[in-house]
């Protein structure tokens, strides 16, 4: 090839790379309507979320960001569905960590965390050990020594194998050195109600759909598995606090887009995701929903998913879970 030709394909290149910057990175993004998904049923924690990012988004932006509903297969369905979307910005995730835990536990899964561009960090949602109140305990410690002494006598709801109720209550079997059976159920409405009407005695579960129960006395709240104490639950312990550090676990909530997003797009979407994070009642609103406050940009953001990788590969060895698929 001439230097001549060499010279003029670089010079295309160059001018195609200028030509995408001026259409994704000025004011022409988003000329459309934004899909945003949420890969599970309305009401849920991560659609309340969604719903006060959006709102948001559609002031900052002038457009609409609609948030789309895409349950299934404990999120599988929604997130793959995004993994496999085209790479033009319009279509969005705001995952619960789906993206990092589901492939580190489960090898099949229809997607890895190499198919998503990162674009914000929000929160993390950490998770609050409940009794209920017919359990003869008032702490953790209390809950161990009782587990020790009444060996087979605790039954724990989860939403079946491979879920967080599974995963962080199995963690906690063999840290503490207890013999809990799992009771699996479809969802966490059902798994809570039977856990309020003492068919269970314990479940890991958001703090906010504690507290109306927790408030009545039906259950006990022992701790979160947070790092400091949720303002929400001003009075429950962390779980360091409690004898048991390596049960400080949260499941993250951010957004992220298609691999392959151009980085103009992301950046902007970033930068007002960002922005919206500063926004006090947004803060408070998040803080209401026993949220911890963690907003990271794409880089940083994309190495906490590198490290949330493989502390659920850790977590799944250390519990020796056995994949579904």
């Amino acid at each position: 090839m001439t230097f001549n030709k060499r010279a003029a394909l670089r010079l295309l290149a160059a001018t195609a790379a200028w030509a995408a910057l001026a259409a994704f990175g000025q004011g022409d993004y988003p000329s459309k309507p934004v899909q945003v998904v949420v890969a599970y049923p309305a009401g849920g924690g991560t659609d309340i979320l969604a719903r006060i990012v959006t709102r948001e988004l559609d002031k900052a932006f002038g457009q609409s960001f609609i948030v789309i509903n895409k349950p299934g297969a404990s999120g599988v369905i929604g997130t793959a569905m995004v993994a496999r979307a085209a790479p033009d910005g319009y279509t969005l995730l705001i995952d619960t960590g789906n993206v990092t835990l589901r492939p580190a536990i489960e090898p099949a899964t229809p997607f890895k965390p190499k198919d998503f561009t990162p674009v914000a960090l929000l929160t993390e949602t950490p998770v609050a050990l409940a009794v209920n109140a017919s359990v003869p305990v008032t702490s953790v410690a209390e809950l161990v020594a009782y587990s020790h002494a009444n060996p087979g006598k605790i039954n724990y709801a989860s939403t079946g194998p491979g879920s967080p109720q599974n995963l962080v209550t199995e963690l906690m079997k063999i840290k503490a050195g207890v013999d809990w059976q799992e009771i699996p159920y479809q969802g966490g409405g059902p798994a809570l109600n039977d856990l309020n009407a003492g068919r269970v005695q314990l479940m890991f579960s958001n703090p906010v759909t504690l507290m109306p129960y927790a408030n009545t006395h039906r259950l006990k709240v022992l701790a979160v598995t947070s790092r400091e104490r949720l303002p929400a639950l001003e009075s429950v312990p962390t779980m360091a606090e409690s004898g048991q550090p390596e049960l400080d676990i949260g499941f993250w909530n951010g957004v992220v887009a298609p691999a392959g997003t151009p980085a103009p797009i992301v950046a902007r979407l970033s930068d007002a995701l960002l922005k919206i994070m500063k926004l006090p009642e947004v803060r408070a609103a998040l803080l209401r929903q026993g949220s911890v406050l963690m907003p990271l940009g794409p880089e940083p953001f994309a190495h906490y998913m590198a490290e949330d990788t493989a502390r659920w590969e850790r977590v799944a060895k250390t519990i020796r879970y056995k994949p579904l698929q």
